[in-house]
């Protein structure tokens, strides 16, 4: 069924793996996201890396730590503004790997990434602000003008809203339908995958994406 929908969607047009891969963020995660940055991680890498990569750690860390209590809107716009700071980069460049799915701490090491880091570093850190999962979809979208493959963020203020779209090379949050360069091709969360055409009904349960699961294992990985 999975395969069926996205070749409707047109996946061949993403140079993504897409149709390998979908793994169901485990339901620990949404519980403790603060672990994200775990205190041993951070301490490795202000030891380990130079003092630029400490402060942009730490000012991570603050602004995980700070923004609780901020409104929706603003926590969108800090998340947004701090990690579109990073350098866009290739993924051959920046990996010597075709498609890699970076976690956060791994972009910002780097300081850099491809649209799916900018994307999913966003994600994560505004689940960690108390964002609720299923207000946040990662979406495939074609650009008009170039027909090239893309990444962003959306953001659901509810089920039917016009989302408020997260994009590393367009720094303003913009609504969904002001987006006139962006075509939409397929949106993806932890709990769900869905199709263009019915954003909020899932076509299939988040089970299988393989880049999402080498991604999960890895920020596993960091936490442990």
């Amino acid at each position: 069924m999975i395969k069926k929908a996205l070749k409707l969607c047109n996946l061949k047009l993403l140079h993504f793996s897409i149709i390998a891969s979908l793994y169901a963020i485990n339901p620990a995660h949404a519980g403790h996201l603060q672990k994200i940055l775990p205190a041993k991680q951070l301490k490795k890498i202000q030891h380990e890396y130079d003092q630029e990569t400490a402060e942009r750690f730490n000012s991570w860390q603050s602004l995980l730590l700070d923004s609780h209590n901020k409104t929706p809107t603003e926590k969108l716009t800090l998340v947004n503004d701090f990690f579109n700071q990073m350098k866009w980069t290739e993924d051959q460049n920046l990996w010597q790997k075709r498609d890699y799915w970076a976690t956060p701490i791994e972009s910002l090491i780097r300081n850099a990434g491809d649209c799916e880091d900018f994307s999913i570093a966003k994600y994560f850190t505004l689940l960690e602000l108390g964002i609720p999962v299923e207000q946040l979809k990662v979406s495939y979208v074609q650009m008009r003008q170039t027909q090239q493959a893309h990444m962003v963020l959306a953001f659901y203020e509810n089920e039917s809203a016009d989302p408020l779209i997260l994009d590393n090379m367009q720094k303003k949050i913009m609504r969904g339908s002001k987006r006139t360069d962006l075509t939409p091709m397929f949106h993806f969360n932890g709990e769900g995958v869905w199709s263009k055409d019915s954003p909020s009904t899932r076509v299939d349960s988040a089970l299988k994406i393989r880049n999402w699961a080498d991604l999960m294992q890895r920020i596993d990985a960091e936490q442990s």
